[in-house]
């Protein structure tokens, strides 16, 4: 049965060379349309769920009426991330996160642009990015204190050591490396350099 059914599909094939191309050719680009959207759907769906408490972070949006529709956006007011520590109890921990902050990183008269973000100093409780070096409970407690990934640390510094030393940021601000972060994987959406 399957050896008739086969040489009938092999018959018809060759006696419709022209719809066999099309049909074919729309198969082939439909299963490889399909595979390219479910691929980039799991790309999509990883982002941030290697944290340890992925399940109980949440992200906070504003949203309001703008010229008669809804805008969305996450920004949202400087308090609000204390007033919810304070006035909720259901909130174990916010932080608040300034994304794509470009700064100049100099050392004497080396200089390089990195895009980094501002955070809180329990950043490093409520994420699970690791520390190569430093401790994350007490990495950002200082005001003037920064966490560099690896990557920059290294085209800071090369191969010594940058834990404990200075670097400028900015023209006049001068910071003190509390930890060497492990490079983040590239499914984050936070732009970790600095």
């Amino acid at each position: 049965m399957i050896r008739n059914f086969l040489k009938v599909v092999y018959r018809n094939l060759f006696r419709h060379k022209g719809f066999s191309v099309i049909n074919i050719t729309g198969l082939a680009i439909g299963m490889a349309t399909t595979i390219l959207i479910l691929l980039w759907i799991q790309d999509e769906v990883s982002y941030d769920r290697f944290h340890q408490n992925k399940d109980r972070i949440y992200e906070i949006w504003n949203r309001a009426p703008i010229d008669g529709e809804i805008s969305s956006w996450n920004t949202t007011p400087t308090p609000l991330a204390h007033a919810l520590e304070k006035d909720l109890p259901e909130v174990e921990r916010a932080v608040r996160v300034k994304t794509d902050v470009n700064a100049l990183l100099s050392i004497g008269e080396k200089r390089i642009v990195k895009s980094g973000n501002i955070v809180d100093t329990g950043f490093l409780q409520m994420f699970s990015f690791p520390l190569l070096q430093g401790d994350p409970s007490t990495a950002l407690d200082n005001v003037h204190s920064v966490v560099l990934t690896k990557k920059t640390a290294k085209s800071l510094f090369g191969n010594e050591d940058a834990m404990g030393k200075t670097i400028k940021i900015g023209d006049t601000d001068h910071f003190t490396i509390a930890g060497i972060l492990k490079d983040p994987p590239s499914n984050t959406r936070f732009n970790l350099t600095i």
